[in-house]
């Protein structure tokens, strides 16, 4: 059993073509949560995880996953790409608050446990998210949550909310439990393809997850126009007068003031 954490960065190999397609970058899930779909992998990316060429791997492709690197085979990488991009990440699944049915907060899912040997998801980390770790160092008493929720378990999930069986805790380190879930990642038959038989067995479950960018996000409430706002617009305004016409008026007192004026100054020329 090996956490989709460690797997990330880890290189991958065309162990038919002896080349090196790059590292893993993002592991893809199945809607119903069982098995692994595919890898996202990348090559050349920048140290600041820009740049470089993106490829998806099924999960039928892999071989092994080794402590280095995971190997795949070449000839198989092109079998179901269309529907991977569709699929969710592991990234979409992180974050989820678990809580059981009878109302108790286990934590946030902060992790994923993989069966290296034919790409199961065996289960979900329980982590503490980043207040209950404040509230544990002011309070080291407080009764703390350690384990993983197993996959098979009756999920019913929620756009952040998990509700899970009481009884779908597994307490303890997730190592503690390695021996009971998985077999030894090492191949020695190279005829036979786990990954490959896994991801050809039908479902037996729901689809129970969801990629972030499918769930439409939430329309924002629009203020309705008032109505007659556009009819007085384009209305032309009564009583509208040019600017020339709209300039004051010369009052009577002011046209005889200026006759005054102009008059002595008409007799002087004479």
């Amino acid at each position: 059993m090996i956490k989709g954490s460690q797997l990330m960065g880890r290189a991958v190999i065309d162990m038919e073509a002896a080349e090196r397609l790059g590292k893993i970058k993002e592991i893809i899930v199945q809607r119903d949560g069982e098995h692994v779909a595919g890898f996202i992998v990348v090559h050349g990316e920048t140290i600041v995880g820009t740049g470089g060429t993106r490829q998806m791997i099924p999960g039928s492709a892999v071989y092994s996953i080794g402590p280095d690197a995971m190997t795949v085979r070449g000839s198989a990488m092109k079998q179901g790409l269309a529907e991977l991009e569709n699929l969710p990440r592991m990234s979409d699944i992180i974050g989820h608050k678990m809580v059981t049915r009878s109302g108790r907060l286990l934590g946030v899912i902060d992790d994923m446990l993989i069966n290296g040997g034919d790409g199961t998801v065996v289960g979900f980390v329980v982590g503490e998210g980043v207040r209950n770790k404040l509230e544990n160092i002011f309070n080291p008493q407080r009764p703390q949550t350690h384990g993983y929720v197993r996959a098979d378990a009756d999920l019913h999930v929620g756009k952040d909310l998990i509700v899970v069986p009481d009884d779908a805790l597994i307490q303890g380190e997730p190592s503690a439990h390695e021996g009971e879930h998985t077999k030894a990642t090492e191949r020695t038959d190279a005829d036979s393809h786990p990954w490959e038989e896994r991801a050809l067995e039908e479902s037996t479950r729901p689809s129970i997850w969801t990629r972030r960018t499918d769930t439409p996000s939430r329309a924002r409430p629009q203020t309705p126009a008032e109505p007659g706002l556009k009819t007085e617009t384009a209305r032309p305004i009564e009583n509208y007068q040019p600017a020339e016409e709209a300039r004051p008026e010369t009052s009577q007192q002011d046209r005889e003031g200026e006759a005054v004026t102009i008059a002595p100054k008409d007799q002087s020329q004479l």
